[in-house]
């Protein structure tokens, strides 16, 4: 999903900003760099700014309008901090991100970044659906481009993250699992069965159950799991069963 974000740098200026905007969109996992009419790229300077991220520059998608950029995306956000008289509807960070990954689900989508002097022009704004503003301090709002780049490419991220977490927890819960009384029984064998073997002190568990209860916690078993391990629990009683009879 994350191939579907389009971040797009608009007629920028140093070629230096597009390298360390490539560095920021890479370690926040995008990888799709359009470049409208730069100033001056290729460059050795946005290569060398790009530190480990020179196959993003390297791989950067040169157009000559924005509208070639965008034309096949679904959604198009502007980041800017100028306010137009006939604005476009604003998006907090967040809520960019959220728009960006659920949209990006289905088609491209972009995000796109103006000049450094003077931002998006009103007819680059004409192909935005939004425009997101970073928030920063009234006394001192200046931003470099690379580093706004930074900021909004880790909300993207930060709610790719949160989506698929999501699911994880969605599909994990769906599953058949155990009751608290399967688990209070299974840990009570297990118990038993330790003490049988003397891994672990009768009557003076100490930390170990509460350790292997961790454990089988973090492994997320489900209904038919946690009834293959009660069933080898109760081969291994067996056995001890019958070592005691013939001894």
């Amino acid at each position: 999903m994350l191939d579907n974000i389009r971040i797009v740098m608009v007629r920028t200026f140093h070629a230096g900003n597009i390298g360390s905007a490539a560095r920021s969109m890479k370690t926040m996992g995008l990888s799709q760099l359009y470049l409208v009419k730069p100033r001056d790229f290729p460059s050795d300077d946005a290569i060398k700014m790009a530190a480990g991220a020179t196959s993003a520059v390297e791989q950067a998608i040169v157009v000559d309008s924005l509208y070639e950029a965008v034309k096949d995306c679904s959604l198009v956000i502007a980041s800017t901090a100028r306010i137009r008289g006939d604005d476009l509807p604003e998006l907090q960070p967040e809520k960019m991100a959220q728009a960006l990954n659920i949209a990006a689900k289905k088609s491209p989508v972009a995000l796109i970044f103006g000049p450094e002097r003077m931002g998006l022009h009103n007819d680059d704004l004409v192909l935005a659906n939004y425009r997101v503003t970073i928030p920063t301090n009234p006394d001192y709002s200046s931003l470099n481009i690379a580093m706004a780049v930074q900021t909004l490419s880790y909300e993207i991220y930060k709610q790719y993250l949160a989506d698929n977490f999501a699911n994880k927890n969605k599909k994990s819960f769906e599953r058949d699992l155990p009751s608290a009384d399967e688990f209070s029984r299974f840990f009570k064998q297990l118990e038993e069965i330790l003490n049988d073997t003397g891994f672990i002190i009768k009557n003076h568990p100490g930390k170990a159950m509460q350790r292997f209860r961790n454990l089988f916690l973090r492994a997320e078993l489900d209904s038919q799991e946690m009834g293959m391990l009660r069933g080898a629990l109760a081969s291994v009683q067996r056995l001890i069963k019958n070592m005691h009879t013939h001894s």
